[in-house]
């Protein structure tokens, strides 16, 4: 039986020296010429980033690295390092964490924003009424914490701006937050999850590695987490008996 892919094999076509193959270049080359970054934006897309998208890419994935222990995530796999787990299990627990209203909604950003990206912008304004009239999920907007805008999307946008990159898909962003503006009549702002979904769509990347990308960015916290848990603090953690109602 014969496995395929097109990612990566061990060339050994000359014995004496066996190289490892990523999409066509050899790692050693990869390891001398390409930062971490832009490895990974090659490995999954099959194709290097331009110097923009490598710069901005790179920021992507450090916008999403922490956001505190009180995330699902953090929280997560402190509780399942408390229990007296590795560091690996309780990191793979804030991993599994993940769905779709925590680090997940980029995947479906994405989806929503290639969809939208194809329609007239009248159609696509009453499209955006319509979903808010119905409270229908416009992914990517809106954050618990950052009632008036997320700083983390401020920075990807100026810093898309500085570079001079150009995104097809950037102004849905205006067009979403304003037509919120005019129905409800009070602002909404787009979060990270949609600043990173719409720069990927501009990238050409397949939605579907939306929260692989989100997890790219966070697994170093989620590792700084759990080693903060197994070192400084007591085993077994256990929400208060004051905080929890027992209701009928």
């Amino acid at each position: 039986m014969k496995y395929q892919t097109r990612i990566s094999k061990m060339d050994r076509s000359d014995e004496s020296q066996p190289m490892h193959v990523i999409r066509g270049k050899r790692l050693s080359n990869l390891l001398a010429e390409k930062s971490f970054s832009e490895t990974v934006f090659f490995l999954l897309s099959g194709r290097e980033p331009d110097p923009k998208e490598a710069v901005l890419f790179d920021k992507m994935l450090l916008s999403v690295i922490d956001h505190g222990m009180g995330t699902t995530s953090s929280m997560t796999s402190r509780f399942v390092a408390s229990g007296g787990n590795s560091l690996h299990v309780a990191v793979a627990g804030g991993v599994l964490s993940i769905g779709d209203y925590h680090g997940g909604a980029v995947e479906k950003a994405m989806k929503q924003f290639l969809h939208w990206v194809t329609m007239d912008e009248t159609d696509l304004r009453e499209e955006i009424k319509r979903k808010i009239l119905a409270k229908e999920i416009i992914y990517g907007f809106g954050h618990k914490v950052y009632k008036t805008g997320d700083p983390r999307v401020e920075v990807l946008t100026n810093e898309s701006a500085k570079l001079g990159f150009i995104s097809k898909y950037l102004h849905l962003k205006d067009i979403i937050e304003d037509v919120f503006s005019q129905v409800k009549g009070r602002a909404i702002h787009a979060n990270v999850d949609a600043i990173l979904a719409l720069f990927l769509c501009d990238f050409g990347f397949d939605p579907l590695l939306g929260k692989g990308i989100f997890l790219i960015g966070r697994v170093p916290g989620l590792i700084a987490q759990s080693h903060e848990e197994l070192v400084h603090e007591r085993p077994v953690r256990r929400v208060p008996e004051e905080r929890i109602e027992l209701v009928e």
